[in-house]
């Protein structure tokens, strides 16, 4: 599966690039929602990992543009949550604006990738 990654994080970009590489996905890193759009509309993704607060666009802007392009990308949304991020909040991410999934950080990595592997 090829991913699309976007977070400005180093470290998470990090840490999902080595834990999806070890899966035996392809993955490709961003750190803005302006690069993550460009790229998701340049090439080929099965699937984005997209941050919710990035700078040049968040991640419910490139959510929100890119499904209406390419409906069958599978698209999950990541956030720090905490106060910012009540589970009603999440749940309209998913049903509103068609994310997959809202994983809040920290996730177990396990679980994101069984949760890739899964048919959508």
């Amino acid at each position: 599966m090829r991913v699309l990654v976007a977070d400005d994080v180093e470290v998470m970009r990090v840490s999902l690039e080595l834990a999806l590489t070890s899966a035996g996905h392809s993955v490709a890193l961003t750190t803005t929602g302006r690069a993550a759009l460009a790229r998701l509309r340049a090439e080929r993704f099965d699937a984005a990992l997209l941050d919710l607060w990035m700078p040049e666009g968040d991640g419910l802007g490139v959510l929100r543009q890119i499904r209406q392009e390419q409906p069958d990308l599978r698209i999950f949304v990541m956030t720090g949550g905490g106060p910012r991020l009540p589970i009603e909040a999440a749940a309209l991410i998913s049903e509103v604006w068609g994310a997959e999934r809202v994983f809040i950080k920290p996730f177990d990595e396990a679980e994101l990738l069984a949760t890739l592997d899964k048919p959508a």
